[in-house]
């Protein structure tokens, strides 16, 4: 705890230096690159952008020698950051045309500094600190989608699609081409995108919404088609209208892209180990494909997807109940996945305190990690990591004023192979299972209003009674969600929604899903819940409503919500629990207009409270949150919270609701111009309890860019935690009346982990990159000090050793797995048991190395090699030095990858 203690002091005062040093640094900006005194009226926007149908054949180099663009463009652009209202500092002139098969954009960005012009290189849609394009078309001019293709001077493309008025998604990824060149005028561009990537109307003559927006990256400029007031809301909602587009359709062609791929595995590997080599070797084919049904409606089907050159996730150490949550990074879910978000929709804000909205589809349920564990003792073992996917597909688009979309996925009956004395069997692990999912979603009144519902449905083929045992055998949840503006400003947003959920299988699987830890349906004292172990089905509902405001100076967010005992999402969803009623009032105020200090800052302030569906307090708590820009462009964070006591029911996971110890908390966070060579960040987290519980966390980030086309980034932080009421196990024993028949026994623990997160970026053409990508990380855990709850709604414990003349000694020559020998009270001797020792230390090495080259449009070569290494040696004790050494030492897995996808358009 010394050496601990010693790390977070000098770390506080790091940051309470830079804190300090704030207003010298803040004021370093130049006052030549400001102008705070704008009239928007006076500068000249285009209300309507006009395209006109080529004549000639357009070369796609960048140059901008043909005849179409010798006419006059357009150049009303105005910015709306730094200088909100202002004109450009350069002027812009671009042209938008069409034929049959493609729209094209092109432009001439003025530059009065050429050699100044950022032209970083980057891998797509990594959108590298650069000069750069954006263009957006709300393609069914609906005020709140939209297609998005940037463009830097380097040739450098990224694109995404917008929702909501104003968020993004990066995930969707067209076939589309650009071209660019600097010049001594500045830079141009020439883009061409096929009339097949975009949605729209089936009408002879097409009305979009569009933006052509130009970002300078060292004043930091933002200028686009329209003016969008300091603390205005909306963003699609205020794009011109693009017209002239007629007679068009998209070519009714499949786009197909099979792929192939060569894996070779170097394992640490038995030599009696009948399922495994090493090396190992496999292969495998699949193919995409993706085809217009219509004008507006796609169809995405798979067959044998292949994920293999998505990135590892980060090593997690998880204490708590609940399950880790990752992000999907697949690429045929990650398309059009904002189709099928639900209920965020129709506000700029979401605050949840203590709440999490249902994410009724979690793409990652569907190609899982076996959920069936293993019941059969084996000496060897080949169990698959993901399930197989043998086929998905997916339909998506918008008919009239709706957007739709639904996907259905069929799962393999996944097998473990066993050894076990030489005899060889199989167990299985994941059942066939087919995972669907509907969504519709409708607009009014150019946004202000919508209306979406949603259905999803798992079904299992339970064909062994291990699975019955375990798994429900259907699912189907559903809801609808929706919003209105009250003012025809769009000032005040309200929002809600309404879900439900029906399971159903054996009595043994519906049990397993009432005493999950999204439930606890078991808790002794919770006389509101239903726990049977003869249900043969759970259900459940879920609602919540939230007042926003959406803009101006002064912010406000009021929500509430009710979520009852057996909502339950988690077959094809997300959601961490149930049996909830929750408030949260948000109120703020926000400083729009720079100042010598800041360019902006917020200040809010929060309160929330939560009950169990049976009335009983179960957390609350009251803060204040400040963000701020600095002048000079370096951010910062802050925020203070305090938690008072208060009860909570699920730290006994299972057991009786006992008290949990106030919290203070408080948080710092400071980060430097990303526009820089050199781009740094550094926070610090502190919180404390009445208690003795405390936590500190800290971390440094740190970005070099030596060249254009080279980056590397590095990221080590500490954590360290020390609680009294660590939750260890659970002991059945009559005689513990005051905790209903059990012993809930807690521990101290103190938690210490530290880690690095490297990132090496090295791009040799905008087709071409390399990335790397680095993750070694270190924790330990040392429990000590063992008790029991001694009574429920209490916080008072019987300590081990030192309380009712119990005793605990370790006796490993007993019990290798069990060598804690507890005597809870010495005049009952013949109530002792035995428990594990759970002290661990963990030690593991990511390392993953990605080749990408994109040879033709659509078409990716891969080159793959992923590193995993772990390590157990030492549990309870921490020692950076030694442990980094143990990890050196212990053995790797490596495994390298060929992956060739071919795109061909049919």
């Amino acid at each position: 705890m010394f050496q601990t203690s010693i790390f977070s002091r000098q770390f506080i005062i790091l940051n309470l230096f830079l804190l300090a040093c704030i207003p010298a640094f803040a004021q370093s900006e130049t006052a030549e690159e400001t102008n705070w005194d704008c009239d928007p009226s006076l500068v000249p926007m285009a209300k309507t952008i006009r395209a006109f149908r080529l004549q000639n054949e357009v070369e796609l180099d960048g140059l901008l020698d043909e005849s179409s663009w010798r006419q006059s463009g357009y150049d009303g652009l105005i910015q709306n950051d730094p200088d909100n209202g202002c004109a450009p500092r350069n002027r812009t002139e671009f042209w938008v045309a069409y034929d049959n098969e493609a729209l094209y954009v092109a432009a001439r960005m003025y530059d009065s500094a050429p050699d100044s012009i950022a032209a970083r290189l980057g891998r797509r849609d990594t959108w590298p600190s650069s000069d750069w394009i954006y263009l957006n078309f709300d393609t069914f001019n609906d005020d709140r989608n939209a297609f998005s293709f940037s463009i830097n001077p380097a040739g450098v493309i990224g694109d995404a699609v917008l929702y909501n008025d104003g968020w993004d998604d990066s995930s969707w990824d067209g076939v589309w081409d650009a071209a660019t060149t600097i010049d001594q005028l500045g830079w141009t561009m020439e883009v061409r995108i096929p009339f097949s990537q975009f949605k729209f109307p089936d009408t002879e003559n097409q009305v979009w919404g569009i933006n052509f927006s130009r970002r300078t990256l060292r004043f930091n400029e933002r200028s686009e088609l329209f003016h969008n007031p300091r603390g205005g809301s909306g963003y699609g909602s205020r794009f011109p209208d693009l017209v002239g587009i007629s007679g068009i359709k998209p070519e009714n062609k499949a786009e197909v892209r099979p792929y192939v791929l060569g894996k070779a595995e170097s394992l640490e590997v038995d030599d009696a180990d009948p399922f495994h080599d090493n090396p190992q070797f496999s292969g495998n084919v699949g193919l995409d494909l993706k085809t217009p049904l219509s004008n507006n409606l796609t169809l995405n089907a798979t067959v044998n997807p292949d994920f293999g050159q998505v990135e590892v996730d980060p090593a997690v150490v998880n204490l708590s109940a609940y399950e880790t949550f990752y992000e999907e990074r697949r690429p045929f879910f990650v398309e059009d996945a904002n189709v099928f978000r639900f209920g965020r929709e129709g506000v700029n804000n979401n605050w949840d305190f203590n709440w999490m909205d249902p994410l009724m589809f979690y793409s990652r349920r569907v190609g899982r990690a076996p959920q069936l564990g293993i019941n059969s003792d084996y000496d060897y073992a080949d169990i698959p990591q993901f399930t197989t996917i043998l086929g998905a597909a997916k339909v998506s688009g918008k008919i009239g004023t709706t957007s739709i979309g639904g996907m259905t996925a069929l799962t393999a009956r996944e097998k473990a192979h066993l050894q076990n004395g030489g005899q060889q069997f199989d167990q299985v692990v994941e059942p066939l299972s087919n995972y669907s999912v509907i969504r519709a979603k409708t607009t009014r009144d150019e946004g202000l209003k919508g209306l979406g519902v949603m259905v999803t449905h798992t079904a299992r083929d339970l064909d062994d009674p291990n699975s019955q045992a375990q798994l429900d055998r259907r699912a189907l949840t559903g809801g609808i969600d929706g919003w209105i503006n009250l003012d025809e400003d769009g000032v005040w947003s309200l929002k809600g929604y309404l879900g439900a959920s029906h399971l159903t299988g054996s009595a043994e699987a519906i049990e397993s899903l009432q005493t999950s830890s999204r439930h606890y349906f078991q808790r002794p004292d919770a006389s509101h819940l239903d726990y049977s172990s003869d249900a043969t089905k759970l259900d459940g509902f879920i609602g919540r409503l939230a007042l926003n405001k959406q803009s101006g100076n002064w912010l406000l967010n009021a929500a509430a919500g009710y979520s009852s005992p057996g909502f339950d999402v988690n077959d094809m969803g997300f959601m961490f629990r149930t049996d909830i009623i929750n408030t949260s009032l948000v109120g703020g105020y926000r400083w729009l207009e720079p100042n010598k200090l800041f360019r902006n800052q917020t200040v809010n302030l929060a309160t929330y409270w939560t009950w169990d569906t049976g009335g009983m307090a179960d957390g609350g708590g009251f803060g204040m949150w400040h963000w701020g820009q600095l002048a000079n462009y370096w951010n910062i964070n802050t925020h203070v919270f305090y938690n008072p006591e208060t009860n909570d029911p699920r730290m006994t996971r299972g057991g009786p609701n006992m008290r949990s110890a106030d919290n203070s908390e408080l948080s710092f966070r400071l980060s430097t111009d990303r526009r820089k060579k050199l781009v740094g960040s550094t926070d610090v987290f502190l919180s404390k309890s009445n208690s003795g519980d405390r936590s500190a966390s800290g971390g440094v980030s740190i970005q070099v860019k030596p060249a254009t086309s080279l980056s590397f980034e590095i990221g080590p932080r500490y954590s360290w935690n020390q609680t009294d009421s660590q939750y260890y196990d659970t002991i059945l024993d009559p005689t513990m009346s005051s905790t209903f028949g059990s012993r809930y026994i807690f521990s101290d623990l103190e938690y210490r982990q530290f880690s690095i997160e490297s990132r090496i970026d090295w791009t040799f053409t905008p087709k071409l990159t390399l990335q790397a990508y680095i993750q070694p990380l270190f924790a330990s855990g040392d429990y000590t000090r063992m008790k029991e709850l001694a009574r429920a709604s209490s916080r008072d414990f019987n300590v081990y050793g030192q309380d009712n003349g119990s005793s605990v000694d370790y006796r490993p020559d007993l019990d290798s797995n069990n060598p804690w020998v507890v005597t809870p009270d010495g005049s009952n001797p013949g109530n002792t048991f035995s428990l594990a020792d759970r002290d661990f230390n963990f030690k593991s090495l990511k390392v993953n190395l990605v080749l990408r080259w994109e040879y033709g449009a659509g078409s990716t070569f891969y080159f793959v090699w992923t590193q995993d290494r772990a390590d157990f040696e030492n549990p309870g004790s921490f020692s950076l030095s030694r442990d980094a050494q143990s990890l050196l030492d212990a053995p790797g897995e490596d495994i390298f990858m060929v992956k060739i996808s071919q795109y061909f358009s049919l």
